[in-house]
């Protein structure tokens, strides 16, 4: 009985085998033919028999067509594509396409049609261009026929090949396996005017053919001149437009700072021991920085110490802060606009700021009032920023990169490629104003343009390099033809930041204030020896170097203020003794010592805007997510991709 039972469940073991196998989906056969034209036109006609099992394909297959090529020169080319017809099982069948990264995609049949179950035959024909690829001393036809990225196994693949009349091939190669494999499974033959070849194996999924057919020289017409400088264009869309982006760009700006950004001619500076104008420290520092530096902190602590040495107010040390108390003297006096504004601060505050962590609501709200009355009396009368100007750059900016984007036909791999200068220039041309403005104030505007241009340029020239490497390995997508694309979208952010700081002007009422400006920051930084033979110059005392401190600290040159007057106390007559009795009215402190003067008032008035940022509230969080991420071969050539079900 056992022996009956094993004989039938043998029996219906061979009985179903060929079902099952049957209910795999397979391309039993792909078969491609290809004609190949003298003007180098490809027409493509392949025959896809599949087995449906309504599991992947239900409606029908799809086929993805690369629309890129690699030429005999290394470069990527874009070929031309025109799909003729799709069949299914000899007659007319309906069809979709859309664009695929680097192709694309046909779909053969309706959505809401679906197949039934058995072995259909799809037939695609289709033509393609500037698929040969011209040597010095032959023509070829390098030809992917099925693709490697096909997800089903192919039982057969074979093509036939017609080359122009009377062009015979010299040579004939096939490659076999997945991309980039060497095997040679597979067998050409050449018969008559066609030439043959098939695979000796199944072909696993993402594994294909790939053929070579080596032609006499000739045996193709070479594009011409013009034809070749079309496709030249074609292909290298992207750079056109950011090229040409770049050079508008540029020339929108340098008209705009030739008409506005050029400052206008400077006089001749000579040392001075005021300020031009009778002008406020406060004003001092907003004229000489183009606007405040350190957020108007430097100037407010300018502002404070003027109206301490005026005798408005008084200072007091407390090591980890500061305490600004008005003395109620002076009250008739008209204060420039941002003193009268810190005085008002202080009426505020009960006629004492105090300035430490605990108020830095208080501070805060005062270093607003202050720099909103400056900007509101002293904004375009010494200085245009030409906003108007630069906001018509970026505007064309933003046009080229969206005609890039949209028109330049960038593959999903190139984007993270271009947008890696974007951000490279950026912060280059950060760092390179930067580097301009750190050069010697009595240096040209020539030469400050100068080496802001060259450090730039070095500089993102070097990380647009190191930019392009790393992108290669990251991405895979870069190669020589990038570079240039690279140096355009780079060039114009470069370009957009630049004039960001070139474009504003001194007026030429500020150029002249600058020039004073400068004279007197030279006064307070000379040599003593040079200082005395000024013709003119006040001799030193303790109320000339307070009158000129709040000037030093909104000029930056505080300590050599301090350590000239230093000096001199220790020199004066009564020497050290004269040094240990001077203290300032309107400063309240630790006593000074012989030689400390200079070291205690001068870090003091300097570390002022230290203390009053670092008095701020901090800014408020914001949310955030705690979640974090952390030779020849086969598949070269033109033609390729693959394809599935859907």
């Amino acid at each position: 009985m056992k022996r009956l039972s094993a004989a039938v469940a043998l029996v219906l073991l061979v009985l179903v085998w060929p079902l099952t196998a049957a209910a795999q989906e397979i391309i039993s056969s792909f078969h491609s033919v290809i004609e190949v034209a003298k003007d180098g036109t490809l027409t493509v006609t392949e025959t896809i028999a599949a087995n449906v099992e309504g599991s992947q394909i239900r409606r029908g297959i799809y086929r993805d067509f690369p629309l890129t090529f690699i030429d005999a020169n290394g470069r990527r080319s874009k070929v031309d594509f025109d799909l003729i017809s799709v069949e299914r099982d000899g007659e007319e069948e309906s069809y979709r396409t859309e664009t695929i990264d680097g192709g694309i995609r046909i779909y053969t049949g309706k959505a809401d049609v679906f197949l039934p179950r058995g072995e259909h035959t799809f037939q695609i024909t289709y033509e393609t261009s500037r698929q040969i690829r011209f040597f010095d001393d032959h023509d070829e036809l390098y030809w992917n026929v099925t693709g490697t990225e096909w997800v089903f196994p192919i039982e057969e693949a074979t093509a036939t090949v017609t080359l122009p009349e009377g062009v015979k091939a010299q040579a004939l190669d096939v490659f076999t396996g997945g991309y980039g494999a060497t095997g040679k499974d597979a067998r050409a033959v050449e018969e008559g005017d066609e030439i043959f070849f098939a695979t000796t194996r199944r072909l696993r999924p993402q594994e294909g053919l790939t053929i070579a057919v080596k032609m006499p020289k000739g045996s193709i017409d070479r594009p011409s001149a013009s034809q070749e400088n079309i496709w030249w264009l074609r292909d290298h869309l992207a750079l056109v437009i950011a090229g040409a982006g770049l050079v508008l760009v540029a020339l929108y700006y340098g008209r705009a700072w030739v008409r506005v950004g050029r400052d206008p001619a400077r006089g001749v500076m000579v040392p001075r021991w005021d300020a031009p104008d009778g002008i406020s420290p406060a004003l001092v520092n907003y004229i000489d920085n183009k606007g405040f530096s350190g957020e108007g902190w430097t100037a407010l602590s300018a502002a404070a110490l003027n109206l301490a040495v005026k005798g408005h107010v008084v200072l007091e040390d407390l090591k980890k802060a500061i305490v600004i108390t008005a003395t109620g003297k002076g009250g008739a006096e008209k204060l420039p606009t941002g003193e009268a504004t810190l005085m008002k601060a202080i009426g505020t505050a009960g006629g004492k700021l105090t300035i430490d962590r605990a108020n830095g609501k208080k501070v805060a709200a005062a270093g607003s009032a202050f720099r909103s009355s400056m900007e509101r009396e002293h904004r375009g009368k010494y200085y245009r920023a030409n906003t108007a100007y630069i906001v018509g750059g970026v505007l064309l900016s933003l046009l080229a990169m969206a005609a890039l984007f949209i028109f330049g036909d960038l593959s999903e791999e190139s984007i993270p490629l271009v947008m890696v200068p974007v951000f490279i220039a950026f912060f280059v041309s950060i760092f390179a104003v930067s580097f301009g403005k750190s050069l010697r104030r009595g240096s040209s505007l020539a030469r400050r343009i100068m080496s802001i241009v060259v450090l730039a340029f070095f500089a993102f020239v070097f990380l647009t390099i190191f930019s392009g490497v790393l992108a290669a390995i990251v991405f895979s997508a870069t190669g020589a033809d990038d570079l240039p694309l690279l140096f355009a979208v780079g060039g114009i952010v470069l370009v957009n930041v630049l004039f960001f700081f070139l474009m504003g002007a001194p007026t030429p009422l500020g150029t002249r204030m600058m020039d004073g400006i400068d004279g007197l920051r030279q006064y307070m930084t000379l040599a003593e020896q040079d200082r005395m033979n000024l013709q003119g110059a006040p001799e030193m005392s303790p109320r000339h170097f307070e009158t000129l401190l709040p000037y030093a600290v909104a000029l930056g040159v505080e300590k050599p203020w301090t350590e000239t007057f230093d000096r001199w106390l220790l020199a004066a007559s009564a020497g050290a003794a004269a040094a240990a009795a001077y203290h300032p009215s309107w400063y309240h402190g630790d006593s000074f010592g012989p030689g400390s003067f200079g070291d205690r008032i001068g870090g003091f008035a300097g570390s002022m805007a230290d203390t009053m940022t670092s008095s701020l509230p901090p800014p408020p969080k914001s949310s955030s997510s705690g979640f974090s991420t952390g030779g020849g071969f086969s598949g070269g050539g033109g033609g390729g991709g693959g394809g599935g079900g859907w």
